[in-house]
Order: C-alpha cells, then sequence, then structure tokens
C-alpha cells in the first residue's frame, strides 16, 4: 500500500535527522571500530566521546539497519562495510564528509533563496575542500568506465581535462593510452590532490598541470581532445560561455570538445536528484545551474561546433556530448 500523503510529507519534513545520524557517524570515524561486535562503551572510548551518545547513536544506526545489534553489541552491516569503512577502496567517506560540511549551508537555503546569492561561510578549512575534491573520485569511480569508454581517443596526442578534480577519469585513460600527454587545468588546491592520486598510480610524469580558473587561466593550443567532466554546473553562464569559446580557440582543426555533465528534461522536472542539485548550485555558486540536452547542444552550435553527438546515461543521469572543431 502507497504511504499516504500526510506519511509522506512528515518523513520528508525530519529525513535530515536521519541524514545527520549517517553524517555523524562518519565525521567520527564510528564505523572503523564496528568490524566485530563491541558495545557502547568501547566505541565511546575509540570515537573520544560519552558512552550516553555513543549509545544513542548505535541505537539509532541499528533501527536504520546499518548495523546489526545482538545484546548490547553492535556490528556494522556487511551490506554497507565496503562503503563506510576507511581501508575498503570502494569507501565513499571523503564524498559523506563533503555532505556533512555542506549540512549548515543548506540550513541556510532560505537566505539564499530570497537574496539569490551563495551563501557565505568563514571557516571553510583546507581539509574540507580536500574531501570535495576527494569526494569526487568516491563518486567516479564507480561510473568512470561509462565516461572515459564514450570518448574516442583514436590518433589523440595531447589531452586537455578542465576541472579534473582527482583527475579519475584521466588516470583511466593515460593507463589504456601510452602515447596521450595529459594537461590538467584547475584551481591549484585541486592539481594538488590530482597529483596524489596521480603519484599513487605512477602517471604523475605523464601530466602538465595549468593551475587557475577557468575564466582568467590561458587554455594552451594544439589539444586533440579537451574534456570538461562535471564542471559547467558550477559556473555563470557567462563563464559557460567562455569556456565553450577557449575551449575552441584551444582545440586542433578535427579536435573534440566532450562535455559531462548532469541532465534534466526539458521541463525541468526530472531526475529528482539532479533537479534538486541546482539548489545546491544557488547555494554554494555565483550563477551556476543544471541544463537540459537542448541548452548544452545549443552552446556547442552557438560557439561553431559541428557534428555533435550526445550519450545519455541513467543511474545517475548524466549526458556526454561531443562536438567537433571543422
Amino acid at each position: 500500500m502507497a504511504e499516504s500523503p500526510l506519511k509522506t510529507i512528515l518523513s520528508l519534513g525530519r529525513a535530515f535527522w536521519d541524514a545527520q545520524i549517517l553524517l555523524t557517524a562518519v565525521n567520527l570515524k564510528l564505523f572503523d571500530c564496528l568490524n566485530k561486535y563491541v558495545n557502547a562503551k568501547e566505541v565511546a572510548k575509540a570515537c573520544k566521546i560519552k558512552e550516553r551518545p555513543a549509545r544513542m547513536l548505535l541505537d539509532a544506526l541499528a533501527s536504520l539497519k546499518i548495523l546489526n545489534k545482538k545484546a548490547d553489541k553492535y556490528l556494522l552491516s556487511s551490506d554497507y562495510a565496503p562503503f563506510l569503512v576507511a581501508s575498503s577502496e570502494k569507501n565513499v567517506i571523503s564524498i559523506l564528509n563533503h555532505y556533512y560540511f555542506m549540512y549548515e549551508d543548506w540550513g541556510r537555503l532560505k537566505e539564499a533563496v530570497r537574496s539569490n546569492k551563495p551563501v557565505e561561510r568563514k571557516n571553510r578549512s583546507s581539509e574540507e575542500f580536500r574531501e570535495f575534491i576527494r569526494g569526487m573520485d568516491n563518486l567516479t569511480k564507480f561510473f568512470r568506465d561509462r565516461v572515459v569508454n564514450a570518448i574516442d581517443v583514436n590518433g589523440v596526442k595531447k589531452f586537455l581535462d578542465i576541472g579534473s578534480g582527482p583527475a579519475t577519469y584521466m588516470r583511466e585513460i593515460l593507463k589504456k593510452n601510452n602515447d596521450i600527454h595529459g594537461y590538467i587545468l584547475d584551481l591549484p588546491e585541486a592539481t594538488e590532490v590530482a597529483k596524489e592520486f596521480l603519484k599513487q598510480e605512477g602517471l604523475l610524469k605523464r601530466v602538465k598541470f595549468i593551475k587557475g580558473d577557468l575564466e582568467s587561466t590561458d587554455f594552451g593550443k594544439g589539444y586533440d581532445v579537451i574534456l570538461i567532466s562535471q564542471v559547467l554546473h558550477s559556473l555563470s553562464p557567462k563563464a559557460v560561455t567562455i569556456a565553450f569559446e577557449k575551449a575552441y580557440s584551444a582545440l586542433n582543426k578535427g579536435g573534440r570538445l566532450y562535455v559531462h555533465e548532469f541532465y534534466m528534461n526539458e521541463d525541468r522536472t526530472f531526475p529528482p536528484e539532479n533537479v534538486i542539485f541546482c539548489l545546491n548550485m544557488l547555494l554554494h555558486s555565483d550563477g551556476g545551474d543544471n541544463f537540459t540536452a537542448s541548452e548544452l547542444k545549443n552552446l556547442y552550435k552557438k560557439t561553431g561546433f559541428k557534428n555533435i553527438k550526445v550519450t545519455r546515461f541513467k543511474k545517475p543521469y548524466t549526458v556526454m556530448f561531443v562536438g567537433e572543431k571543422v
């Protein structure tokens, strides 16, 4: 039987309770000590908190089926352990910490809606930014192959990744193609995280870095492929236009621009997660927004790209456009 409208509304209204239970536990590194049955006192000691709130948090996690409880002891469910334990390659701890840091901002949504401006928070730390960049790898590592496989690198020698973040796609492309020379344009703080990932896989020497923001930094010239993945939604309409124009100028004749983005249907109501993400851009960017497929296609046409093609992906719903400079 379908949930009643009243229950739906009330459940939605307190959904942040459940979210904060999970995010607080992640930020406290609570799950790392739950690989065997332990009691609240042991967890409290490991996490440096009091026993009473530890017991309350553990019981709440058990009620959400994230933990198993036997008598007075708790164990992390094997279904969730790969994603919540730091030692697991599948962990998504950085992106969950990013959500934790955003919680305060989302509490100011009314302010942003009234002002049409992003919220400002003076106490943002460098660690918070690092978790954001590392969190991008948490998300993309599960779907990177479908994006990489959609990029034609036949004959490509010079590849520019704009807003590469943790260099997830660049790393995969370089591992599969020894003849490609990689270039990354990103903010200085982001390039430091990218360097860490590239070094771990022995790829650092194959990448040159262009440090700076997309609007004011020279892209360089002579690229066969330029990739802009999950960046344009954070930019103002003016900056998006600049990105397309500078990319067109930086490409060789016959070069291709790939744009990978969230997308919405033409009436901007589906998929819900992408529509809701627009409000995240209201909170955190000066003019950022998600796109419909027709909006992205028009940007390609307006800039002068030809042979425009599109690939749509589901779960998560993203779209990959490619256009050629002729």
